[in-house]
């Protein structure tokens, strides 16, 4: 018996912020030490990167609905992580905003040092579950719960991101509420003196969405969280989502981790195989930094799936 369970995602919730982008790509051949096997690579990318904003492009202007606007959307994104992978760097700059459609330069350099992505991914093991389970509710900082649980993450944090970490109170949703698979929004402001043509503020959106996908025994969980505003990949100072799997008697099955410095998204997922029937939730936690002068300084917040009946 399969029980599958979608939150509203990409397409659903923020569409009419997603149609209120038009990109307009101007792209700079990619300069760096690379072979001539990632060279031919890279060019390849830009290629297809410039296709896929191609029809992006005409999606936009061809009056598509929003849903397919936003699938235009997603082909960029796998193109970006290998090129970011590869060790390039790719920027959308906002040009200009009119009647609400943006246009959106588009720069791909090899990435230097200060501004490469650093990530860290990780699905916790027996240990770190029952330390989850034993720290679930209690009054700590997201860094105080980071340090015990997967202190690694600690360890090459910028001081300023850091002293952001220690300063926020850990949000826990309750396991036992009935759930709502549904994007939470969180948004940020910050003042701009200079004239500009995009609007008198600058504003941030962030989506953060969980998800749920199970056939016996297998259950598909995550948790994840994405820039909206100014743009789909305005890249953030830091991002990072926690993805848990909770049981009907309130544990933690499964718990994956996700987290990324100049990143516009992030995303913990995992699979839990289970041999016991019930029922399921996902519960996910999200936490970032917005640029410097922005009102609030961070974001946190949560999401869960509704509960879900697994079994054969």
């Amino acid at each position: 018996m399969k029980g599958t369970m979608k939150s509203k995602g990409f397409g659903i919730a923020v569409a009419g912020l997603l149609a209120a982008l038009l990109i307009a790509a101007a792209f700079v051949p990619a300069m760096g030490t690379h072979g001539d096997g990632e060279e031919d690579r890279i060019d390849k990318l830009v290629h297809d990167l410039e296709n896929a904003v191609a029809s992006y492009n005409e999606a936009v202007t061809g009056g598509c609905s929003d849903e397919d606007i936003a699938n235009y959307v997603k082909n960029v994104d796998p193109i970006l992580t290998e090129l970011e992978a590869l060790g390039m760097e790719v920027e959308f700059t906002v040009i200009s905003e009119n009647r609400g459609m943006a246009t959106v330069d588009v720069n791909v350099t090899a990435a230097a040092e200060r501004t490469q992505t650093h990530r860290h991914s990780i699905s916790a093991n027996e240990e770190q579950l029952e330390m989850i389970n034993q720290l679930w509710g209690q009054d700590i900082t997201i860094g105080e719960f980071t340090e015990k649980v997967m202190p690694e993450v600690m360890e090459d944090i910028p001081v300023e991101i850091l002293e952001y970490k220690y300063a926020t109170k850990m949000i826990w949703p309750d396991p036992f509420g009935e759930g709502k698979s549904e994007t939470e929004i969180t948004e940020a402001v910050r003042e701009v003196s200079e004239p500009i043509d995009i609007q008198p503020k600058y504003i941030y959106f962030v989506s953060h969405d969980p998800d749920m996908d199970a056939e016996w025994p297998d259950i598909d969980f995550s948790s994840s969280s994405r820039v909206y505003l100014p743009h789909p990949y305005f890249k953030l100072p830091y991002m990072e989502v926690y993805s848990g799997l909770f049981y009907e008697d309130g544990t933690v099955k499964d718990f994956d981790f996700d987290d990324g410095y100049n990143v516009y998204k992030v995303e913990a997922s995992g699979t839990y195989s289970t041999d016991t029937a019930g029922d399921y939730q996902v519960i996910g936690v999200h936490y970032g930094t917005f640029p410097p002068g922005t009102t609030p300084p961070v974001y946190a917040a949560t999401t869960e799936t509704d509960w879900s009946h697994v079994g054969p």
